[in-house]
Parts: structure tokens; C-alpha cells; sequence
């Protein structure tokens, strides 16, 4: 399936090539064939003004001048055709431009009207639908865009880009559904875009299908073995899937790639304790600790947990403490605490 539309894509884009050169070379053709009539009529022209022809050499001159004069007639309104063609095409990628120019400096009304004045003008332009969607998700008129990626996936239905773009904004707008559809056929057009598919599992994961989620969290990963977010994620869904001892791999890869990754190491720590492995869950919270300032909570209350069943009563009281003061972990963290000054 996916070699398929790999090749269906590689097909598109050299038709689509070959067209522009067929014409580029078909006007040069009929250029070079008017001006080839052009010098046979004015010899024409010469000969029946040459003194001494008979009635009969006029006559055939005559015809001859009136076929080569219709003949260019014609290749002028050929070629005049062709130059409009080509001028209604050069506006149209002008406006196209105009659109990304004031997409990218914010002015969102005014790509809009640009990219529908690049679509009056050549409504085949996938890209000037996609530059549309894309200006209207950015203003959040997410129904807006969808269509609009709609109408360039069917001007171009190998933009897989488009299909991605249509997935971010049924993601955006909590229609999960719908997003894993459009990033499922981004990836089966493109199986190497890394993001696409890492979106495609955040989709399937917000369905919770979680055995897709692990799929394609997975190929995420073979398609860019430094992926440490879709490590991370890969991990979260082996816990939610009860496969604890793959997700502590998983998280592990996560933190090989970033030492630095704070939400990997939270999150060992949570699944080193929830396999009994505390002093491995400790050291996780702790470099945790070193490195956060959004998951300080969370590692203080692994670091607790951890501590606790390791006897260190003391320390584990310091980190629930600590994690007491974060207003998410708060509950918990004084349950853990009662629990300690009664010795329990």
C-alpha cells in the first residue's frame, strides 16, 4: 500500500512536470512556425509583385499567400491563448506567494483573500488550498480549514502534507476521531515523516486505542531512532498498556538520547516503583530533580514513595514535603505524610 502511493505520488509530480514542459516546448514550436510562414508569405508577397508572371503564377501565388495567411492567423491566436494562459498562471502564483508572504507576518485576513485570489485564478493549486487551511487554522476556524485541506487533497490526493495539516486541526479541535483518519492517510502516502506518524499515535492514543498507539509510537521510532519524545510517549503507553517492563526501555531510550529529559525520568521513576525497583525509581526522581521545574511535584513524590519503601522514613518525609507544595500533588502527598507520622 505504501509503495504504491509512493509511486502514485512520483507519477503525479512528473506529469505534472512534463505538462509544463510540453507547453513550454509547444509554444516554442509554434513560434518558430509562425515565423517560418511569416518569411514564406512575404516571398509570396515578392513573386506575385514580380513583373512578367503569368495570369496562371498569380493565381497559384494568390492561393498560396491567402492558405499561409490563414495559417498564421491561426498560430496567432494559438499563441495569443498560450501567453494568456501563461499570464493567468504567473498571477496566480504571484497571489500564491503574496498569501505565504502575509501568512508568515501574521496578517491572516489578507492571506486568505490572496490565496482565493491565487484560486480564482488556478483552482488546480493543492498548495493554495493548503496555504488557505492552514492561515484559517491559525485563526482557529478549524471547520473553515478543514475544508479547505479537503479541496487540496482533492486537487492533489497525494499531498500528504495536506492530509497532515488536515489532522492538526481535527487534533486541535478535540476531534480525534477524524484526526486519526487524516494523519493515517498522510502516513500510508508518506511512511518517512517522522511527526506525522508521531501525531498519528498521540491521535490513536487520544481514542485510546492503545495497541495503534504503540504501533505507531514505534515506527516513530524506527523512522528516527533519536526520537526521544516518541520514547517518552512509546513509555506511556506501555504503561497504560500493562507492559511495564517495556516502558521502563522505553523511558530508559528516552533519557540515552536527552540526559536532560525531565518528563523520562519522572516517569521511570513512577515505573522502576511500580515494579519494586525503589532505589533505581530514587535515582530516577532524584536526576529528575536536577533538571525540572515543571515535574518538581511529581519527582518529590516518586522520590517519597521510593524512599518509603525503602526505610529511609526521613528522607521520604522531606520529599513529600516538597511535593506537598505543588497544588497537583498536594493530596497525595499529605496522605503519604499522615501516614508517616502514624507510623503506618
Amino acid at each position: 500500500m505504501q509503495v504504491r502511493n509512493a509511486t502514485k505520488f512520483l507519477l503525479v509530480l512528473a506529469v505534472l512536470f512534463l505538462l509544463g514542459v510540453v507547453l513550454a516546448q509547444s509554444t516554442e514550436q509554434k513560434k518558430a512556425q509562425y515565423d517560418e510562414k511569416v518569411r514564406a508569405l512575404k516571398d509570396v508577397s515578392v513573386k506575385m509583385s514580380a513583373q512578367g508572371i503569368t495570369t496562371d503564377e498569380y493565381n497559384k501565388l494568390k492561393e498560396q499567400y491567402e492558405s499561409l495567411n490563414g495559417e498564421i492567423l491561426k498560430l496567432q491566436d494559438e499563441l495569443n491563448s498560450d501567453q494568456a494562459y501563461t499570464k493567468k498562471m504567473n498571477d496566480a502564483k504571484l497571489a500564491y506567494n503574496e498569501g505565504n508572504t502575509l501568512f508568515k507576518q501574521g496578517q491572516y485576513d489578507e492571506a486568505v483573500a490572496a490565496y482565493d485570489k491565487s484560486l480564482a485564478l488556478d483552482p488546480s493549486n493543492s498548495n493554495a488550498y493548503q496555504g488557505k487551511g492552514l492561515t484559517l487554522a491559525k485563526q482557529r476556524k478549524y471547520d473553515e480549514a478543514v475544508a479547505a485541506y479537503k479541496k487540496a487533497v482533492e486537487a492533489d490526493p497525494t499531498n500528504y502534507a495536506a492530509f497532515a495539516a488536515m489532522g492538526k486541526a481535527h487534533y486541535d479541535n478535540k476531534d480525534f476521531s477524524n484526526a486519526v483518519e487524516a494523519y493515517q492517510q498522510a502516513v500510508d502516502i508518506n511512511p518517512q515523516r517522522e511527526t506525522n506518524i508521531y501525531m498519528l499515535a498521540l491521535s490513536y492514543n487520544r481514542i485510546k486505542d492503545t495497541k495503534n498507539a504503540i504501533k505507531y509510537f514505534t515506527m516513530a521510532t524506527q523512522v528516527k531512532p533519536d526520537y526521544e519524545k516518541a520514547f517518552n510517549s512509546l513509555g506511556e503507553a506501555y504503561m497504560t498498556d500493562g507492559q511495564v517492563e517495556n516502558a521502563i526501555n522505553a523511558f530508559e531510550m528516552a533519557i540515552s538520547i536527552d540526559e536532560k529529559y525531565d518528563e523520562a525520568y519522572y516517569r521511570l521513576a513512577a515505573a522502576n516503583n511500580k515494579t519494586g525497583r525503589y532505589q533505581e525509581a530514587l535515582d530516577a526522581a532524584q536526576n529528575c530533580l536536577k533538571v525540572t521545574k515543571k515535574f518538581k511535584g511529581a519527582a518529590n513524590f516518586e522520590a517519597g514513595t521510593a524512599a518509603k519503601k525503602l526505610g529511609r522514613l526521613d528522607e521520604a518525609k522531606k520529599y513529600f514535603e516538597a511535593a506537598a507544595s505543588d497544588r497537583q500533588w498536594r493530596k497525595s502527598a499529605e496522605y503519604e505524610l499522615d501516614l508517616l507520622s502514624k507510623g503506618l
